[in-house]
């Protein structure tokens, strides 16, 4: 069994804005900074734990670019707390919940399916890791938040409000072996 924590991948999470007042919010980078994610084992199966309370924004982005000037440290601790108290409920549901039922290879690609357990929902899930640039391990996971029984943020009667789908960007260097993981 191999494992890979926040000392040696990323899993961050991107949002976006949506709203009559959206210009006055930020798309956001979160990063997860508790993680571990085991691959392989007598099952060959991946099993990851995410812990809710370790959000914290990384940075607002525009355009798909990261702006690290536009976000305050009080911004950020205000938006961090607002996730872990009002959006993710941490002190009810302090983790995310990763359980794979099978990983096949693809087309180079890994095909991973299991069932993800979030705020007290667990739905069946599938998401492809993809080799990148010889280095890196790369699986981006689109969720809907309502599916997981999370009420995405909304201010302002609704003119500004997160949009219900965000998307979760992992990041594992190629020195961890996956194809030796999962064989």
């Amino acid at each position: 069994m191999q494992r890979v924590d926040q000392s040696t991948a990323v899993c961050q999470i991107f949002t976006c804005k949506e709203g009559i007042l959206s210009r006055l919010a930020h798309d956001l980078r979160i990063n997860v900074t508790s993680f571990f994610i085991d691959f392989g084992g007598a099952d060959h199966f991946i099993s990851a734990r995410f812990d809710t309370q370790s959000l914290r924004v990384d940075c607002a982005m525009v355009n798909g670019r990261e702006r690290l000037d536009v976000l305050s440290l009080k911004d950020k601790d205000e938006i961090n707390n607002t996730i872990i108290r009002e959006v993710l409920h941490t002190e009810t549901y302090p983790e995310i919940v990763l359980i794979s039922s099978s990983a096949k290879k693809q087309d180079g690609d890994y095909l991973v399916t299991g069932q993800l357990t979030v705020h007290g929902h667990t739905r069946e899930l599938s998401f492809n890791v993809r080799k990148e640039n010889k280095n890196r391990y790369v699986a981006d996971v689109n969720l809907r938040l309502p599916d997981f029984g999370i009420t995405p943020f909304s201010a302002l009667f609704g003119a500004i409000r997160i949009k219900p789908d965000i998307l979760v960007h992992i990041d594992i260097p190629a020195e961890f072996v996956l194809e030796k993981a999962l064989a």
